[in-house]
């Protein structure tokens, strides 16, 4: 029995190598939209449970050891088809690199691509349940995921691309066939396969180059923040990050209209924090300003920073008067004691969590606190200038809404991106508001391309001011948060591109609902009371309440922490040490002779507790919040490993694989109704409360049966 537990174990190792890898290709893929994550959850675990329904119906002749071998060779096979799949997914559906992808073809990707690899993976336990005992399965699985986990996040993602960890993946699964089956000497083939790793690096970059169609790619690395491209048009020079375009260089054009406005609007601008963009040309057009003296410039990835300068042969950290420094920009501008008199969020959409907490009640209050009483903040939205329609102009009303909670006058500027300005001391008068910046320039002398009086002339006109002005004040924004983050909602609608218009209008409805709307589905929960299907029901409730919250607490993690790309492991593999931890727990628990049921009971009940936890923290805002969340992760793992063996317990051996693919199904939908609807139209907090209040229902309803 020890080579099966060997080949069960790694089975997990290989688990969480595939779900990692696969969530990292998609958010460069669909464009660093954490939100992603959720849907690639779903369908990984929708097709799981298919796959465990499927095998677990199936009678098979040939022996149960020779089954589990026969799947873990066609795993190895469909992972390399999944991560192929994606890569020439932009390809195959005639999708531009560089833009964020319509909802539809997201859902219609992530279905397709993780199918076979997610089926396999679901026969997995079912099979192995039929020579092991189901519980010790989980327990190893489990096990396994954990370890996968932390050497896929602190080794392998450090040194490895791609196609090299999955190459290591495959081998595994080959070696744990062959030692399956008792068969030593066909080990030189999956060995064989390691010869392969000599050509890996120009394979990746040769697969790169398929995943960005039209686009002649110059050079890809990865960091712990993303995978940074950099392709060339004609002269131009573009950057990437995580599939997400950045700048463009040289684009006097979009760098003129980035920093001038703020700067000019301002009487004699001495310290300025630039956030982002500098590398575009930005930071020089920022010293043409003669009173400028000090530039603090924020950029999170120094890879890219260096690939910046690389690449525009420029070397930005020799500029007298410019500081930059790397790392988080909110971490800094929370605890810098420095003051500005103009500062300048130079981001692209926020089309993520990473991007959308630069743009959040909470941030606009952070920057006050360092701004010179007579400070200025520059901030930019893609948008219409000239047909603002009313899903636009909810969307500018919201930013316009956002700043009112910190800044008492606020404009927004028609251009190539719409350039707010807000101050506390600087009332701005949108009539003589040419008038003012053309004076400006003249009197510091500035030789300035585009941001001049012709294009004033054009752009910033009294009607084309006056009818942004209206259409903004005409519209319904909500105030975006970091707990309610609700730019999602605009993404998916928007950036986003829902092609379907029925769809497009299921989630303006639901966007107009009352919240209290999303609780009535729950009454279902009644009709299964004092039945045995409750326990079903559990199940179902606790896989789509632990992904949830897993999804959740991802969004948070990205929003406190500031990048998901490089944790992703880590977090999956806190969650799977949790799972089999529980598994352990209760495995040697002592109340197993108990009334089962009624034990089942006190879970749900303790994992109401869970979210309520949840929700506190995300109020509270305390220290070591990075490090509460991977606990909070981990328990969630621990109450779902208590959860699954003694639903199996309840209802017996013989319903294990039924069980698991019901679990599987429940954390499905789950992951994708929270991905999807929940956060982006009710926000973290009430989609909590929803799963607080489901798992005391079920707790209820089983101390009926």
């Amino acid at each position: 029995m020890g080579r099966i537990r060997t080949a069960i174990f790694s089975s997990g190792v290989v688990m969480v190598i595939g779900q990692t890898i696969m969530i990292r290709e998609a958010l460069v893929l669909f464009g660093g939209y954490e939100l992603v994550s959720g849907v690639l959850l779903c369908f990984w675990l929708l097709w799981g449970g298919l796959g465990s329904f499927i095998f677990s119906k199936i009678r098979l002749k040939h022996q149960s050891v020779n089954v589990y071998a026969s799947l873990l060779i066609l795993l190895a096979l469909s992972l390399i088809f999944s991560i192929t799949f994606m890569r020439f997914a932009l390809k195959l559906f005639s999708l531009p690199f560089g833009e964020v992808i319509g909802l539809e073809k997201i859902l219609e990707i992530s279905f397709l691509s993780l199918a076979p690899t997610c089926i396999i993976f679901g026969a997995l336990y079912p099979a192995a349940s039929r020579i092991l005992e189901p519980a010790k399965v989980y327990l190893l699985e489990g096990l396994g995921a954990f370890l996968g986990g932390l050497l896929l996040t602190f080794i392998l993602l450090l040194f490895l691309p791609p196609y090299a960890i999955i190459l290591i993946a495959v081998v595994l699964l080959g070696v744990c066939a062959c030692i399956v089956t008792a068969k030593p000497g066909l080990l030189v083939f999956p060995f064989l396969l390691l010869f392969l790793f000599i050509k890996i690096p120009a394979f990746e970059l040769t697969m790169r180059r398929v995943q960005m169609p039209g686009q002649n790619l110059l050079a890809v690395k990865e960091s712990k923040y993303g995978m940074i491209a950099v392709t060339r048009t004609e002269n131009q020079l573009n950057f990437y990050t995580n599939g997400v375009f950045d700048f463009t260089y040289p684009d006097l054009y979009t760098s003129e209209e980035a920093v001038h406005y703020s700067l000019l609007l301002h009487p004699a601008p001495q310290k300025v924090l630039l956030v982002g963009g500098g590398i575009g040309n930005c930071i020089k057009q920022i010293f043409k300003h003669p009173d400028v003296r000090e530039v603090t410039y924020l950029e999170l990835d120094p890879l890219f920073f260096k690939m910046g300068e690389e690449y525009i042969r420029e070397r930005l950290t020799s500029v007298p008067g410019l500081k930059v420094i790397f790392g988080d920009a909110r971490f800094f501008i929370k605890n810098t004691t420095d003051r500005y008199d103009v500062i300048i969020i130079n981001l692209p959409d926020p089309i993520n969590a990473q991007l959308n907490r630069f743009y959040t009640k909470e941030f606009f209050f952070e920057i006050r606190r360092i701004l010179e009483p007579d400070g200025i903040l520059s901030i930019k939205i893609t948008a219409p200038p000239d047909i603002v329609s009313p899903l636009f102009g909810q969307l500018l009303n919201t930013i316009h809404r956002t700043l009112g909670c910190s800044y008492r006058y606020k404009v927004c500027l028609p251009a190539a991106r719409m350039t707010f300005i807000a101050s506390n001391h600087h009332p701005i008068d949108t009539d003589g508001l040419a008038r003012l910046l053309n004076q400006r320039i003249q009197e510091r002398h500035l030789d300035l391309k585009y941001v001049n009086e012709y294009f004033f002339l054009y752009n910033l006109t009294s009607e084309k001011l006056n009818y942004l002005k209206r259409r903004i004040q005409e519209s319904r924004g909500v105030i975006n948060t970091d707990l309610k983050p609700v730019c999602y909602y605009f993404t998916t609608i928007l950036w986003g591109g829902v092609v379907s218009g029925g769809l497009r209008n299921l989630f303006i409805r639901l966007f107009a609902l009352s919240p209290w709307w999303f609780f009535v589905p729950l009454i279902l929960i009644f009709v299964f009371f004092r039945h045995k299907s409750m326990v079903y029901i559990s199940v179902f409730s606790m896989g789509a309440s632990e992904i949830s919250a897993e999804v959740i607490l991802i969004i948070l993690f990205q929003t406190s922490y500031g990048y998901l790309y490089g944790w992703i492991g880590g977090i999956i593999a806190f969650y799977m040490l949790g799972l089999a931890l529980g598994t352990i727990l209760y495995l040697r628990s002592p109340f197993k002779k108990g009334n089962l049921v009624i034990l089942l009971s006190y879970v749900e009940f303790i994992t109401a507790l869970y979210f309520i936890t949840i929700i506190g923290i995300s109020l509270v805002k305390i220290p070591g919040t990075n490090l509460l969340i991977s606990v909070l992760i981990f328990i969630g793992g621990v109450l779902g490993g208590i959860h699954f063996p003694l639903s199996i317990d309840i209802l017996k051996k013989r319903a294990a694989g039924i069980l698991y693919g019901v679990d599987l199904i429940g954390s499905g939908l789950g992951a994708l109704i929270t991905a999807i609807i929940f956060i982006p139209i009710l926000g973290i907090v009430f989609t909590l409360f929803i799963f607080t209040v489901l798992n005391i229902l079920i707790a209820v309803g089983l101390r009926t049966v």
